[in-house]
């Protein structure tokens, strides 16, 4: 990731995480949209490596550490407790 980083800039890989992002959403748009295809799955999943790869770029960009992508993870797992809660009556 920072030979990347190094290479083509910071900027030059926001705008890749942007880029893969878009075809994580295209994909899962066929998806959403089409009768399931045979390869469908396995795009999505490369779409998914594709866009991961890029998170991690851009938690070296802005400096995010493993426990504060945990504890900001748990706050939305406890948010989306309280949702599900209120829709249970």
């Amino acid at each position: 990731m920072q030979a990347a980083l190094a290479q083509w800039g910071e900027a030059a890989q926001v705008g890749q995480a942007v880029e893969e992002c878009a075809e994580l959403i295209v994909a899962l748009q066929k998806y959403i949209n089409r009768s399931p295809q045979p390869g469908m799955a396995d795009k999505i999943l490369d779409e998914i490596a594709d866009v991961e790869m890029n998170l991690a770029q851009m938690r070296l960009v802005l400096g995010i550490d493993d426990e504060a992508l945990h504890q900001r993870v748990v706050q939305k797992f406890e948010k989306l407790e309280q949702y599900l809660a209120k829709d249970e009556v």
